[in-house]
């Protein structure tokens, strides 16, 4: 069977893209240790967006780690702080998640 586009380019997410020799660091998110790339260029962008909520943390993460896409406004463990999930961006397989500073 022939490869498309699109296999080629999830074959480089893993292969590349989240590669912790490349771009990706092992974190802890709900108790879960998970390949992620931070994203300063993109948490730029969420906190210039008069629409989005200011975001502490933005980061690349493989879908597959979820069971489903994570929600907005819910609770998400990261790295032993809680944050309110505030973006959440599907794509090709990979979520980019904004996250805020959690505090009652």
């Amino acid at each position: 069977m022939n490869k498309t586009f699109k296999d080629f380019l999830l074959q480089d997410v893993n292969n590349v893209f989240l590669n912790e020799n490349e771009f990706a660091e092992t974190v802890i998110i709900n108790k879960n240790a998970m390949k992620i790339v931070r994203d300063s260029d993109e948490m730029v962008q969420f906190n210039t967006d008069k629409k989005l909520a200011s975001c502490d943390v933005v980061f690349h993460v493989e879908s597959s780690y979820f069971r489903g896409i994570p929600q907005p406004e819910r609770i998400m463990e990261f790295e032993g702080k809680e944050y309110r999930i505030k973006v959440v961006r599907n794509n090709l397989g990979m979520l980019t998640i904004g996250l805020m500073r959690y505090t009652e």
